[in-house]
Order: structure tokens, then sequence, then C-alpha cells
């Protein structure tokens, strides 16, 4: 896999990636982490940008592991399939906790792993056509894989996903807009202008104060109620004292004069 496996692209504050490798269904394959991680260090390192919208090329949005180049019949070296998991796996860490907001916009079906790159992101924006295939088990594999049983539990609670997982089930746009795996679901011509327009709304905000949200948002979770809190009250703080929030708050103060006078 190279640069043009995965585009890259940077307009209004937004970074647009694209799994491109259409014909093969964008799978996951030897260099994916490599790649991938080094397309998000560009992302990372532009500060002009302030949302990120992760795609897929074609008519899938990540078709997972790459069934001719990851997997074999015969005889193969663990530590070396071990490295390969543990490297996609810290793909999705990373997505999960990004600083940025990730956008998924599913634009078809995310097979596998792929799913669980979808599921890492803050929300997915789904296509008609947009599926998360659990296949792990029809290839005598764990579905325990790239952190789609903690990521799907916590979605949309154990009971589901034991459903889902151990019945190597799909779950389908109209399902996934149900359950509240997909905040939208758009015609396959506009899932990218839906994702868009919501990755505009994201622009739009405060800079800092969409990166203290989304640490709290993260993080949060993982704490007990009480120290969360805590934590939250000093990050409000911080966000009192940016330049931005001084900014907003005169500018909306002054609206509301001029609304009264």
């Amino acid at each position: 896999m190279n640069q043009k496996d995965i585009l890259l692209d940077v307009t209004d504050g937004i970074a647009t990636v694209t799994f491109n490798r259409p014909e093969k269904r964008n799978p996951m394959g030897l260099t994916f982490s490599a790649t991938f991680n080094s397309v998000l260090d560009r992302v990372e390192a532009d500060r002009d940008v302030r949302c990120v919208i992760l795609t897929g090329a074609g008519r899938t949005f990540c078709g997972g592991g790459d069934l001719r180049e990851i997997m074999s019949p015969g005889p193969t070296d663990m530590e070396a399939e071990l490295a390969l998991v543990r490297g996609y796996n810290m793909i999705a860490k990373r997505l999960y906790y990004f600083d940025l907001p990730v956008i998924a916009a599913v634009n078809g079906p995310a097979v596998g792993g792929g799913a669980g790159i979808a599921l890492a992101c803050d929300f997915a924006i789904a296509s008609t056509t947009a599926s998360y295939d659990l296949f792990f088990h029809r290839l005598g594999l764990s579905g325990a894989d790239v952190g789609v049983p903690w990521l799907l539990t916590r979605a949309i609670g154990a009971p589901m996903a034991n459903y889902y997982l151990l019945t190597a089930g799909s779950i389908d746009a109209t399902a996934g807009q149900r359950l509240g795996l997909f905040a939208e679901v758009a015609d396959p011509a506009e899932v990218m202008a839906a994702a868009r327009a919501a990755a505009e709304r994201v622009v739009s905000a405060s800079d800092r104060s969409v990166r203290i949200s989304k640490v709290a948002l993260r993080h949060g979770s993982e704490m007990q109620f009480a120290a969360n809190l805590e934590v939250e009250a000093y990050m409000q703080s911080y966000a009192f004292r940016t330049p931005e929030h001084k900014q907003r708050i005169g500018e909306y103060r002054d609206r509301l004069g001029k609304k009264g006078s």
C-alpha cells in the first residue's frame, strides 16, 4: 500500500481521508496501518484542520482484512500476525482518542475490522447501502477484532452486540440508524454532502471548545461521575478564559443589546 491507497484532501479546515482501493473493496492489507498512520500524522501536523471525514472510494467503506494478502490456509508466522493485528488495533485506538472530531461517512459496507474503524469515529453518517458486516466467525476468526466488541457494546448495549457478533450478523443502514449507530442516513449520492455539512457545523465552533468537548466525551465516560464533574469544572474554567470565548460572548451580548434597544 502506498500514499495513493489512502487519499488526503484538506479544504476549509476539513480533512477528507479516503480509502482508495475500490477495485479490492478498500481492504486492510499488510501496510495499511503504516500508510494510515502516515496520513493521520499529516492531518495532525496541519494546524488548519479542525475536523476529519473518513470514507471509502467506490461502493465500499472498508472491506476488512485482505483475505489474500494477510490470510492463508497454510502455515503462517504467529508473531507477524500478532504485530499486524496490533497495528490495526492501534489505528482504532488512535481514531477513538484523536484530538479532532472524526466523522465516518460510511458510503457502503464496512466489513469486519472495517466496522471497527468506523465505530472508532465520533459519529457516522451512512449511505442507504451501508452496513456493518460482522462476519468474523464465518472465517473461523474471533469477533474480538479492531475494538469491535468494546465499541459495539458501548454503542448499542450488550444484548444486541452479543446477538450481532455471535451470529456473524449484518447491521444495515435502517437497523443501524434505529440502534443509534448512524446519526443520519442519506442516498448514496448525498452521503458525502451530509457528512460535509456536519463537519462544517463542527468547524463553525471554536476550535478549543470542540477539542475540550471531545476530551470530555471520550474520557468522561471512563470515569466515575463525581470525578468527571471535577474534571469538567476545570476544563470549563479554562474555556472561560480563552480568546475565542471572550470574542464570541462579546459578539453575542452586542447582538442582544441591539435587539433590546
